[in-house]
């Protein structure tokens, strides 16, 4: 059984060889490894190359674009504004909840000291 995961595993590792092997050649052949793409600004229009696939987007309506960039900047603002008004409303509860713990935590004190005496006189 150990023999046929060395092969396997060996058979992988091959497969990856020749891969590597395979793109570095193709690279050498074109001369410029990967720096074929030509960036577009918005709006410009750009040829493909033969061996690239055709999977452009282009937004052709800017103000589309535009209308739904400051929808999607004012909801987060509006959210993030939102969500900092509730955090600081749990902190000030949170306070709150440990001012009125100082005053129990004294009564509790004040009990155990009680509890304290009543055991120590047995």
């Amino acid at each position: 059984m150990k023999k046929v995961f060395y092969i396997v595993g060996a058979g992988i590792v091959a497969g990856v060889v020749a891969t590597i092997a395979a793109y570095l050649m193709r690279c050498m052949e074109k001369e410029k490894c990967g720096s074929n793409h030509e960036w577009l600004n918005p709006g410009e229009e750009g040829v493909l190359a033969d061996d690239e696939a055709s999977t452009e987007v282009t937004i052709t309506d800017g103000d589309i674009y535009e209308d739904v960039k400051k929808s999607t900047i004012g909801s987060t603002y509006f959210r993030h504004e939102d969500a900092a008004t509730i955090m600081s409303d749990s902190v000030e509860a949170i306070r709150e909840n440990i001012k009125v713990s100082e005053s129990t935590n004294d009564e509790i004190d004040e009990v155990s000291a009680e509890l304290d005496k009543m055991l120590s006189e047995d």
